[in-house]
């Protein structure tokens, strides 16, 4: 198999532009890769305040999770709306689970 890129998609820079925006949001604006995005935003933490006791290894790791996360949000232009639902359902992610006996 033979894996796309965008060199084999589009000569010019410009149309590279167009065609991995539009990769993009082929992915992840549809129901399975709003599910991604909500719990690759839960694991990043990007909608959380970093831990004030993290060493610089560990705050420079979160920060480069965090900035993936950005660069995806980055490709697919979702409106002001469409981010604050997807921070709740981030936030949502990040919630302890209830089993039965305490959904009481």
């Amino acid at each position: 198999m033979l894996w796309r890129c965008l060199r084999r998609i589009a000569r010019r820079r410009e149309d590279r532009a167009v065609a991995i925006e539009r990769a993009y949001r082929s992915v992840f604006l549809c129901p399975e890769g709003e599910t991604v995005l909500a719990d690759l935003g839960a694991e990043c933490g990007i909608y959380q305040a970093a831990p004030a006791e993290l060493s610089p290894r560990e705050s420079g790791y979160l920060d480069g999770r965090k900035a993936l996360y950005a660069r995806i949000l980055s490709m697919i232009r979702i409106s002001p709306e469409e981010h604050a639902a997807l921070q709740e359902a981030a936030r949502l992610e990040t919630l302890p689970e209830f089993g039965p006996e305490e959904d009481l």
